[in-house]
């Protein structure tokens, strides 16, 4: 049966210490690592995920903003919004929760965003940063895959990785994480040709494609390491990986539970940014 990574003591190792940081920060310098967290509409997933960043945020001394509106803004006053935060010295980073209405434009409001206070790392420079190896700020999620790596001593260098999934959120991102430490990348996705055969290589396999249960035993090599990045919601309401996990579980050496895996190292590396962010800016 394989290790089960849990995302939660890695997030809990993580959240420690950027309190510690943000409480030093307060103490020596009176500043408070603050970050502004803008979400529009009644998407009640987006309302769970932003309750959950406010309280991380209270956990890891960060002062959360809440700029809450409904349906109905227009893109220009939003965009108006985003200007003003660029420009809040107290303000260190800026978190737009996506999904927008559709009537807004969400490439054009995270381009918006100054690159300096984009704790989400979703903005053009700081993708292409980490293109060319020279990453300003990591999105949250492939940061948190690369942490539960790192914190489990999996190592990477040599090894086939294969990340299914090419967002530019997490599928993107993670490969050029996984290609810095020197691990030898594959990338399939939703066109690629038998994908159980491309998979069965990996040493360590990486999937975030949001369909539930897509990989299954006849996936995966005998004794690989399997990261879980999605979330799912089943029919019977309960939440399910794009792995499942009791078909692999017996087949990996190790694997990501959902939930409890990736979702939590997501939340404490946008806290790490956030610190990061005011200490760039200070």
């Amino acid at each position: 049966m394989a290790i089960i990574l849990d995302g939660k003591a890695v997030a809990a190792r993580i959240q420690g210490e950027v309190a510690t940081a943000a409480a030093a920060l307060r103490a020596e310098r009176g500043v408070v690592p603050t970050l502004a967290v803008v979400l529009v509409g009644e998407d009640p997933a987006s309302k769970i995920y932003v309750r959950r960043k406010t309280q991380a945020c209270r956990e890891a001394g960060i002062e959360a903003r809440d700029h809450l509106f409904p349906e109905g803004i227009s893109e220009s006053a939003l965009l108006a919004l985003v200007r003003e935060l660029n420009g809040a010295r107290d303000v260190h980073g800026i978190l737009v929760q996506l999904p927008l209405p559709k009537d807004i434009n969400e490439a054009r409001v995270l381009d918006a965003i100054d690159p300096a206070k984009d704790v989400d790392g979703f903005h053009p420079e700081n993708l292409g940063r980490l293109f060319i190896g020279q990453p300003l700020v990591v999105p949250g999620t492939p940061a948190g895959v690369m942490a539960i790596l790192e914190h489990y001593g999996i190592g990477l260098r040599g090894r086939l990785a294969t990340v299914v999934g090419r967002s530019r959120i997490v599928g993107k991102p993670v490969a050029q994480l996984l290609l810095a430490e020197d691990a030898t990348v594959i990338m399939a996705h939703s066109k690629t040709p038998d994908l159980a055969a491309v998979t069965r290589q990996a040493d360590v396999l990486v999937v975030a494609t949001g369909r539930a249960h897509l990989v299954g035993a006849a996936h995966v090599k005998p004794g690989a390491t399997v990261i879980d990045v999605g979330v799912n919601r089943l029919p019977d309401g309960k939440l399910a990986g794009d792995v499942d996990f009791a078909a692999v579980s017996p087949i990996a050496s190790a694997i990501t539970p959902v939930p409890g895996g990736v979702g939590p190292t997501t939340v404490a590396m946008l806290m790490r940014n956030t610190l990061r962010a005011c200490r760039r800016l200070m």
